[in-house]
């Protein structure tokens, strides 16, 4: 797989890697255009796709399009990878909705050589038992002089709905060069981060014990900024900081497929973009560090997040957020190069009591 990463790398080093991040912020401008359609639409199509992925990120109200700071961040932005100089991995599981479904997430980040970065992650979901109806015989008129051919209000069955989602993404982080007074040595740093992201995805389900699968093939692009803002002599770091950032996910307008389906039934996946901004305190106000974030997502619908974490100790973090009108919570452990997260989701279907990550740097 590392041999995939580097010959990818030095194919676009010999192809100049500025062009490609051009084009894909080219990609980026363009995508609410190429994806308009006027047929109707299946929605929530790949809906795995909307669910969230991030302990911390969950916790925080899902305002992950511009927090960068662990490795499943290349979900909601592709060019998050970039803002790492260390290996990091984490593993996930989440028990949604009172237990009546689960998910699962893996996820990888890894420096390159030029400033290039790489993101892998997997997440599967799956449903539980889902009850199954049977089709309506005849017309309404027909069931209501034939009684057999009428309902009893009973399933005849259940299936399972399993889905998948494999992401790869390549960000290249670019440094801008600010003018600063000869006198003024502080290294408060301007970044600009662009990543492309590629995405498998399959579902699978098992009505009347009959296997059906969908795949589909899309794209996510995303931009980052990072701008310091305050510099500590002291700790010899950046105590306060903001991230913008801005991402398209399925900007290919591609459809899932369904496989050895008798009417060729396709799903159309539609784009959906995340917008947000973070600013990073660690000043030490109250004993803590701060981080506070504010997003709003566009697909269907306009939503907005927010979220708050405070940390002290440089350990023990609480967080809460708003996600849409959902009320998420949480909390974190860090030790040495572990990090322990936990959330909470006060959905409206059912509340969403355990998500728990465990995530490690190296």
């Amino acid at each position: 797989m590392s041999c995939l990463f580097y010959g990818f790398w030095h194919f676009l080093k010999k192809n100049n890697i500025s062009y490609f991040f051009l084009y894909a912020a080219i990609c980026l401008a363009y995508a609410p255009t190429w994806a308009d359609s006027t047929e109707t639409d299946i929605r929530y199509a790949a809906e795995l796709d909307q669910l969230p992925t991030g302990c911390r990120t969950a916790a925080m109200g899902n305002s992950g399009v511009s927090q960068p700071f662990d490795a499943s961040g290349i979900f909601w932005n592709p060019a998050a990878s970039s803002f790492t100089k260390s290996y990091d991995m984490s593993a996930e599981y989440a028990s949604l909705y009172d237990g009546l479904s689960s998910q699962a997430c893996a996820a990888f980040r890894a420096p390159l050589q030029d400033n290039m970065s790489v993101g892998i992650l997997y997440e599967p979901f799956f449903s539980g038992d889902i009850n199954l109806w049977d089709t309506l015989e005849g017309t309404y008129l027909e069931r209501l002089k034939d009684a057999s051919k009428r309902t009893d209000g009973s399933s005849s069955g259940v299936f399972t709905n399993t889905q998948h989602n494999l992401s790869v993404s390549f960000a290249r982080l670019f440094n801008v060069p600010v003018p600063r007074p000869t006198s003024y040595s502080y290294p408060l740093p301007i970044e600009f981060s662009a990543g492309i992201g590629f995405k498998g995805y399959w579902q699978t389900m098992n009505p009347d014990k009959k296997l059906r699968m969908g795949m589909n093939v899309n794209c996510d692009a995303g931009l980052l900024l990072h701008i310091g803002i305050d510099y500590d002599l002291l700790k010899k770091n950046v105590s306060r900081a903001i991230y913008a950032g801005f991402s398209v996910k399925d900007f290919l307008g591609t459809k899932v497929i369904w496989i050895n389906s008798p009417t060729n039934y396709q799903e159309k996946v539609d784009r959906t973009e995340y917008f947000g901004l973070s600013y990073i305190d660690k000043t030490g106000i109250a004993g803590a560090d701060w981080t506070v974030a504010l997003g709003g997502e566009q697909s269907y619908t306009t939503t907005f997040q927010g979220g708050i974490e405070a940390k002290f100790w440089n350990m023990l973090s609480f967080r809460a957020g708003l996600s849409d009108q959902t009320f998420t919570t949480g909390v974190g452990i860090s030790y040495k190069k572990y990090q322990l997260d936990y959330a909470f989701s006060f959905d409206d279907l059912a509340y969403s009591p355990l998500r728990l990550s465990l995530g490690y740097s190296f």
